[in-house]
């Protein structure tokens, strides 16, 4: 247990925290995806590459405004790096810093500043420091793209933010900048006004020019890219535009068709429309100004989820819409044309539990399955990143409520397991209402026809006020046959049930199988909790308040029980030559009890964890608690988890197995992923940042990784394989350079190799090629492998000769500058190739 581990963000965070953004030529879309940025292409709807480099949240990419070719992207870390997204590879990597301050300062979001190819506009949070009025606040500044001579920038406002700026736009050609700043107003910066100082704003005191008050709380604005005018769309559905506003006589009207809050706006890059979305999940175009009525609108509905953010391409071809489920929609010509979909949430649980079912692992396709659509389980491939079906378990269809403050009820998954085999799964919904609840239990079976789950058996109300806990076993039957069995757990009745599996043609069923109650068990009227099988399942342990009962699962006899001193919050079995220990956590310890000797085998005081779960393949078992974890062994050793500050409210853990994992150093065979309550998933892994997979490497290091990666071979029958690997690589190179040449072959590998950002001018590139054709192609040992093959070989003095008997006149005069031969002498081999190279040199 020498490595550190730590906790990060997994690979399935959200792409729909901030808006999204399109090439120039329309071929990719670049999103935010917690630590990393995501580059997808739009004609495939593929992720071609992944950035990786930053360390915390990535709060914003934008556009190079110098390069198309290059995108910025800003963190919470306190540095903007610089991508050449194309290629997937990081130019740069710079920490802004202001006021003289050593402490780099997060940056919470970037703007760029139109018709201006030299700078763009962050933000960021201040530190205090002995030049600034108010400590802790949010400043805007702006910054010249030359980031490789980054110099400390000038503030734009001269008072210091207290609360975080949302929904922030910059309009009139890049003369005004608008945000929210508080519940009840928003202000404009005036970018102009002051020359180059660059710090006056729009408020109505000696600092401030204007601050509007509005009529509801604004949840989102969009500037006009052209004219003084700001759109902010409020709670209550309306949209005010105010036109002037950079004026103390600003004036707005208002315009209404949502419902509900607008959570979206954006004006297209001519001005001439305005766009809009919210919880209706409907994309609403709108006519701006002189170009038409507003009360002309066109919709595109049904889009799925709340439309979060709304974007376009710079010629207003193409739309681009983030939704609360975490999907991106491509909209062109009106008709929606690419979706990505990220990791699903479950909209409707704003507020709750997003993965309340936790993360469970189909051994099958050894995907995550998680809560996903309302009503639905989402199978996540961890492979390849990406969703591969939602599957409907409730079969309901959800409508939006008239106001968020009545949505309508809709039933939840809560409980989610899988046989070993993924052959059967169980799941638990439920569905509370104000006055009655309703409870389902329904066991699907694997149908390898559809290569999909299909209904087996639906049982209502299988305990008095919900399940708590739900269990697979593969049991080893009397007759050693394999049974499978199923634990529930009631969470008011106090009671376990135990299910087996029937053969049974009565029902008409397609698996010829259907599911029964067996038996039933309690002990003392205690609350029951959970319950566990061991890994042959020749054992079953059910958590009754404070007390760890063993049952046989066979006979639903129980075997043994022992009394803690507090209440059991999980328990355990570990696996493989550890089979005869159960890890207990308590409220204040947690212990490894050996089952053959009755006793405690370790006890950890003072260590709290609300769950555990136990490694498959070692003997290592991890503890969480909702701020904290730990790692133990079967040995007695303990470390614990460092955990980020975006790593909060854990709620439930899963062992995952990779199926493709190699032998690479970077391919890892079994992963821990973490749930929270706020909707992220984690993944435990090295502390080391140089351990996380696929960090994108720099201009210099991709040139130099393209042909020689750094393989760290990890077994002697890799070592081999790579060497004989390595030798084929060789010759067929010296094959390919005896064909071609070995100058021009090194230059056009030199050329691949180089990114584009570094390649020299093509005048230089082409003088060098020609030059390296010019050159002699024919290496020594060619003509070596010429004379070997034609040792053998003689002419006769009668092939010299014609039909009537004199001798031909030799094609080259003097080839050789020796004398002629004589009719009736044989040619020696060295004058054939002497022959033979005097005709190259004449083709």
């Amino acid at each position: 247990m020498d490595d550190a581990l730590t906790i990060r963000l997994a690979d399935t965070e959200s792409i729909t925290s901030y808006s999204p953004i399109v090439s120039k030529d329309k071929r990719f879309l670049l999103c935010c995806s917690g630590c990393d940025v995501k580059v997808y292409s739009i004609r495939s709807g593929q992720c071609v590459h992944v950035l990786r480099g930053h360390q915390d949240l990535v709060t914003s990419v934008l556009f190079n405004p110098a390069n198309q070719f290059q995108v910025l992207s800003s963190s919470l870390d306190g540095t903007i790096k610089r991508w050449n997204f194309e290629d997937g590879v990081l130019i740069n990597t710079t920490t802004p810093r202001c006021l003289d301050s050593s402490t780099p300062l997060a940056v919470y979001g970037m703007y760029d500043l139109p018709n201006d190819k030299k700078h763009f506009i962050y933000l960021i949070k201040t530190s205090g420091g002995d030049n600034s009025e108010e400590k802790g606040g949010y400043r805007f500044l702006k910054q010249t793209v030359q980031m490789e001579t980054w110099s400390t920038a000038d503030f734009i406002s001269t008072r210091t933010m207290k609360k975080l700026p949302s929904h922030v736009s910059i309009g009139g050609k890049g003369s005004f900048l608008a945000a929210i700043i508080s519940t009840n107003e928003f202000d404009v910066f005036n970018l102009l006004k002051g020359g180059n100082s660059l710090r006056h704003r729009v408020s109505n005191d000696s600092n401030v020019v204007e601050v509007m008050q509005c009529l509801a709380k604004p949840t989102c604005l969009a500037a006009h890219p052209s004219e003084d005018c700001v759109a902010v769309g409020h709670a209550d559905g309306k949209i005010n535009i105010w036109s002037n506003v950079l004026s103390k006589k600003a004036k707005h009207s208002w315009v209404a068709w949502h419902a509900l809050p607008v959570l979206s706006l954006k004006f297209t890059p001519e001005g001439a429309y305005l766009l809009s979305g919210g919880h209706e999940s409907v994309l609403v175009k709108w006519c701006h100004g002189a170009y038409g009525n507003p009360a002309q609108r066109e919709y595109l509905p049904r889009l799925g989820a709340p439309v979060a953010h709304i974007n376009s391409s710079e010629d207003n071809s193409v739309y681009v819409t983030s939704h609360l489920d975490n999907s991106i929609k491509v909209v062109r010509n009106w008709i929606v044309v690419q979706i990505f979909q990220g990791l699903t949430r479950d909209h409707l649980s704003a507020g709750k539990d997003a993965f309340v079912a936790g993360v469970n692992f189909e051994p099958r396709s050894g995907a995550l399955v998680l809560n996903g659509l309302p009503g639905h389980l989402q199978f996540y491939s961890l492979n390849e990143d990406t969703l591969l079906y939602n599957l409907d378990i409730v079969g309901q269809n959800y409508t939006s409520g008239d106001s968020l403050a009545h949505q309508h009820n809709y039933t939840r998954i809560e409980l989610v397991d899988f046989t070993a085999d993924g052959s059967w799964m169980v799941t638990v919904e439920r569905w509370s209402g104000s006055y009655s609840e309703q409870c389902r239990m329904k066991l699907w079976f694997y149908d390898t026809e559809t290569s999909s789950y299909v209904l087996n058996t639906d049982i209502d109300r299988p305990h008095q006020g919900g399940v708590a806990s739900v269990r697979f076993s593969m049991c080893a039957s009397e007759d050693d046959s394999q049974t499978i069995m199923l634990v529930s757990v009631g969470s008011a009745d106090r009671k376990f049930k135990l299910w087996r599996i029937t053969d049974s043609q009565s029902d008409g069923r397609k698996s010829g199988s259907s599911w029964r109650m067996e038996s039933t068990g309690y002990y003392k009227n205690k609350n029951c909790l959970s319950a566990e099988f061991s890994d042959d399942g020749s054992i079953l342990a059910v958590i009754f308040a404070n007390s760890l009962t063993l049952w046989d699962p066979f006979e639903n006899q129980l075997c043994t029980a022992f009394d803690l001193k507090s209440d059991i919050k999980s328990a355990k079995f570990c696996h493989g030559a550890q089979a005869n220990y159960i890890a207990i956590a308590t409220e204040n310890d947690v212990i490894l009890w050996d089952l053959l000797a009755y006793s405690e085998k370790y006890k950890w005081e003072g260590v709290s964890c609300k769950f555990l779960v136990v490694d498959p393949l070692s003997d290592f078992f991890l503890g969480f608690s909702a701020n904290a974890g730990y790692i133990f062994s079967c040995s007695g050793d303990m470390k614990s988890i460092d955990f980020p500050s975006y790593a909060r409210n854990i709620t439930t853990a899963a062992f995952t197995t990779n199926k493709q994992a190699t032998t690479a150093p970077h391919s890892v065979k079994r992963r821990v992923y973490l749930s929270s309550s706020t909707g992220s998933l984690l993944v435990v892994d090295d502390k080391d940042v140089a351990h996380r997979p696929d960090v994108t490497p720099t201009v210099e290091e991709a040139s130099k990784n393209r042909l020689a990666k750094n393989y760290q071979q990890l077994t002697p029958l890799a070592n081999l394989l790579a060497g004989n690997l390595v030798q084929q690589n060789r010759d067929s190179k010296a094959q390919i350079d005896s064909r071609r040449g070995l100058a021009a072959t090194q230059l056009v590998q030199q050329i691949g190799e180089t990114s584009c950002v570094a390649m020299p001018s093509i005048n230089t590139l082409c003088r060098a090629f020609i030059h390296s054709l010019l050159m002699d192609t024919l290496p020594k040992s060619k003509r070596k492998q010429d004379e070997d093959s034609e040792s053998e070989m003689e002419v006769e003095s009668s092939d010299s000769e014609n039909e009537e008997g004199v001798p031909r006149k030799p094609l080259v005069d003097d080839v050789s500058n020796a004398p002629q031969e004589t009719a009736g002498r044989r040619l020696r081999k060295s004058d054939v190739l002497d022959f033979r190279n005097a005709w190259q040199k004449i083709k």
